[in-house]
């Protein structure tokens, strides 16, 4: 099987010939810290070649920021610290200089939309047709030193058009990940601004994420008619630890209505899986989005309080990905090996699942540690029994010495104690 059909065959609930090599993606704070602990520049930048991960074929540039962006602005700096708008319209608190590479300290203090004015004017920057999202160049302005990792920016990329062929006869599935209600709302309004909108202003809540509706499927249009796209993942991250960010009657009446309508359209234009990306407390929002909103969720936070297991049994036709707990991943091979274990138990058992880390892989995670699991998991997914099946650890062998372990608790410090406190 391609690893295009195998994919496709394990959301069906279908027989593969083995499982797919999917391990979970490092932060760069994580390979920053793996330097130092024996990987060498070469094999970052072969990363993939090196674990052998299965890989996703993307459909090229598609930007849902705002176009133009708005001028990013210093307010006032005092020692490490910024006060600033970004191009999001966001007044924002930064460290100037972070002192971990992706490790970014970032504070929000004033989001842009507050009434339906704020809207009006928000709206004008989030036209589907502007041609920045599709076309060549960045996003409409130059980007500047002052957003840290140029978080969210977007630059040259492939077009769309020009990857109609190689996406319809791709051997990876072909992936499209696009920003979706809440996500897209909270970075407009902010957690605490959008939270009490659905309360005091629901009518303006209605009314953006209509627009929001029409403007992803507007964007899309076009692209989905030309290439089929196996799997659609609508970032939300509408969950934290225990329950959701908004109540399921709200998901009902807010988003439920038009997620369906969303759904009909990717089901019209031939994608096979809807997936829903949502860090934190999957269980409220499954039984109200599945199974006509979405097909698969992922990655099953741990730490959140879901169980892939009880997922799969309470809800046979869902697909899922990730659920393999990050925490367990910090210790001796042997605790990291008891966890992949019970979820390949659990994907064994039931189907329609693809174990993983849970989110993105941290840095306190060893990179040994980690490449065993990559073995592990490798062996796991060609058939190996889980009980007695140990890698033969040759990734391993290939690292450098150890220069320096991370220290979590020091690289905290460091990235709020750079500079005097400064208050926004």
């Amino acid at each position: 099987m391609t690893p295009r059909e195998r994919f496709l065959a394990i959301t069906r609930g279908e027989a593969v010939d083995r499982m797919p090599y999917i391990f979970g993606g490092p932060r760069a704070a994580t390979f920053a810290a793996w330097r130092k602990q024996g990987l060498s520049e070469q094999q970052l930048a072969g990363w993939h070649a090196l674990t052998g991960a299965d890989d996703f074929t993307g459909i090229g540039k598609v930007y849902c920021g705002p176009v133009p962006p708005f001028e990013e602005v210093v307010i006032e700096e005092r020692g490490n610290y910024r006060i600033w708008r970004d191009h999001w319209g966001v007044k924002r608190l930064d460290a100037i200089n972070q002192p971990t590479d992706g490790f970014v300290t970032r504070s929000y203090i004033e989001h842009f939309v507050k009434t339906p004015a704020d809207w009006e004017q928000m709206k004008t920057h989030f036209d589907p047709h502007s041609p920045e999202r599709t076309g060549p160049g960045g996003d409409g302005a130059p980007l500047t030193d002052l957003n840290p990792n140029r978080y969210r920016h977007v630059s040259d990329a492939r077009l769309w058009p020009d990857v109609i062929d190689e996406c319809n006869s791709s051997r990876h599935p072909v992936l499209l990940t696009v920003p979706c209600l809440y996500w897209t709302l909270r970075d407009m309004c902010g957690f605490e601004g959008l939270s009490m909108m659905f309360y005091d202003q629901p009518a303006l809540v209605h009314e953006m994420m209509e627009y929001w509706l029409w403007f992803l499927m507007d964007l899309l249009e076009q692209p989905l008619s030309h290439i089929k796209v196996d799997t659609v993942t609508l970032n939300e991250d509408m969950a934290y630890k225990g329950q959701a960010m908004l109540s399921p009657a709200h998901m009902r009446e807010f988003m439920l209505p038009r997620y369906e309508r969303l759904y009909e359209f990717f089901k019209d234009h031939g994608v096979d899986i809807v997936e829903m990306d949502s860090d934190g407390y999957n269980g409220q929002i499954i039984p109200v989005m599945h199974p006509s909103g979405i097909d698969a969720i992922q990655p099953i936070e741990i730490a959140a309080g879901n169980d892939p297991e009880t997922f799969l049994r309470d809800y046979p036709k869902l697909f899922i990905r990730g659920g393999i707990d990050k925490r367990e991943l910090r210790f001796d091979k042997q605790r990291a090996r008891a966890e992949v274990v019970k979820r390949y138990r659990t994907a064994r058992d039931y189907g329609r699942y693809i174990p993983s880390v849970d989110h993105g892989v941290p840095p306190d995670i060893p990179l040994r540690t980690f490449l065993y699991m990559v073995e592990l998991i490798k062996g796991f997914a060609n058939g190996e029994d889980l009980d007695t099946y140990e890698p033969p650890c040759q990734l391993e062998q290939q690292l450098g010495p150890i220069e320096e372990m991370f220290d979590p608790k020091r690289t905290i410090a460091a990235a709020y104690a750079m500079g005097d406190d400064c208050e926004g």
